[in-house]
């Protein structure tokens, strides 16, 4: 069955991150006024710390989410690499279906458990050494809140896997419903915990209780799309060994460049805790957060269409996946310019009304920072496009860039007076001497396409 995103896909995602934003905004300036600029800084380095778990994750939910486009659409087996074609009348695959269902589940507790392990040992040292540089009293009410926030993790990595399953069968609209009610929840409980004077611990109890309930109703969706009796609920260890065999080249590589993403975009936030304070650490990672949520905004187009451009890469319909790749590139480009430009403008004024304990980084340093993050999610999409051919080309460039931006970084910070600019430079110097400029005209020399072509081919689908 060819995938087909449709116009309530398109605005269900738009919505969903829309209220993920305006959510997000109603509890952001309860946590920037109700905690210190310290406990600030602690959250930011919570959520980094968990980002760098995570990795262990190590690409399989991008790889899952393709298998599951590719044998909705027909396919007969996945592969290490490449795919087959399929014919216009070919068949969902359920029997493929299943496996990949049953050994995503197995996978998951798999990588949770190893997560969890490495929260409450590195984590927990790495918390405890900060409140101890810190000087923190009763830093055990700190420590409570990690290992609440590490239990969080583990809920949350293990159910990790319906999401991807959920857009690997077109099917935007109710994951995005399913992650506005988790989040519905976080906000509520959230603010509601902060008022009462949780702190911390009650932030981190709300993240693990929003996991059980984004969990719920994506399972609830998926089988409401699916049908329950079309899956297959066997535990084939032979099954699961013959899916991991075939989805574990790519995922390794997608691994190995997720770590390289970490470290080009989260470790720079730890190298700040560690040599800057918690304090420069909470403006720093304000900055980064906003900026995250306006390009999160602007790529919602691509990630919407992700699976109807793996599907029509099986059918071979180039016409169409290049029209649709070049608007959601114009969409991109229009909507990471602009959310830029009004937050630099606004957003320290904005700050400054609602009373907040943290600021956002000098203008100046925004500017900077607005450009690096820019060209970062760009030649990300171009990038995140090459692997629709379920290809990953780009493994060492990725893991040279971001040792090389940790390095650099270090070096830079003692060996200058830059502050906190020699943090940025050094990501945005490493990144636009390779990854910026090569992905991008990779993909344009492969398709064939051109600045103007890409504008024509977003105007002519539209109208």
């Amino acid at each position: 069955m060819k995938i087909k995103i449709t116009k309530a896909d398109i605005a269900w995602n738009y919505a969903g991150t829309i209220l993920n934003i305006a959510m997000s905004s109603i509890i952001l300036p309860v946590i920037l006024h109700w905690l210190s600029s310290v406990e600030i800084g602690l959250w930011y380095v919570f959520a980094n710390i968990s980002s760098l778990i995570s990795l262990i994750d190590f690409g399989f939910s991008p790889t899952i989410m393709r298998n599951i486009s590719y044998a909705w659409s027909g396919a007969k087996q996945v592969k290490a690499e490449g795919f087959d074609q399929v014919t216009e009348d070919a068949e969902i695959n359920y029997n493929l279906l299943s496996s990949l269902i049953i050994s995503s589940k197995r996978l998951y507790l798999y990588i949770s458990l190893v997560a969890f392990i490495l929260s409450i040992s590195v984590g927990s040292f790495y918390i405890n050494s900060l409140l101890i540089k810190e000087a923190i009293p009763n830093k055990w009410q700190y420590l409570i809140a990690w290992i609440i926030y590490a239990i969080a993790i583990f809920i949350n990595l293990y159910y990790s896997y319906w999401p991807p399953l959920l857009k690997g069968v077109g099917n935007i609209k109710d994951a995005n419903k399913a992650i506005v009610i988790s989040k519905v929840v976080y906000i509520v409980l959230g603010a509601s915990a902060l008022l009462i004077g949780g702190g911390l611990i009650g932030l981190s109890l709300v993240f693990l209780v929003s996991g059980f309930v984004a969990r719920y109703y994506s399972k609830k969706y998926f089988f409401k799309r699916v049908g329950k009796g079309n899956i297959q609920n066997k535990s084939d260890l032979s099954d699961f060994h013959t899916v991991f065999k075939a989805i574990w080249p790519n995922s390794r590589n997608l691994g190995i460049v997720t770590i390289g993403a970490w470290l080009i975009t989260k470790s720079t936030t730890l190298i700040c805790s560690s040599f800057f304070g918690l304090t420069i650490t909470a403006q720093y990672g304000l900055s980064l957060q906003l900026f995250n949520l306006i390009f999160g905004f602007s790529s919602i187009a691509f990630s919407s269409f992700m699976p109807e451009i793996a599907s029509l890469k099986m059918y071979n319909d180039k016409q169409r996946y290049l029209s649709i790749f070049s608007l959601t590139l114009v969409v991109q480009w229009v909507i990471g310019i602009l959310g830029s430009a009004i937050l630099v403008l606004w957003g320290p004024r904005l700050l400054s009304i609602i009373h907040s304990n943290s600021q956002l980084l000098p203008t100046n340093v925004l500017i900077l920072l607005a450009i690096v993050l820019f060209l970062e999610q760009n030649h990300s999409t171009f990038a995140t496009f090459i692997t629709m051919d379920n290809t990953v080309p780009f493994v060492k460039a990725s893991i040279i860039s971001g040792i090389a931006i940790v390095v650099v970084s270090i070096l830079s910070i003692k060996l200058t007076h830059l502050g906190i600019i020699a943090l940025i430079l050094s990501q945005g110097m490493v990144q636009l001497a390779y990854n910026n400029w090569y992905w991008p005209v990779y993909v344009i020399r492969k398709e064939k396409l051109s600045f103007t072509s890409i504008i024509s081919n977003a105007i002519n689908y539209i109208f």
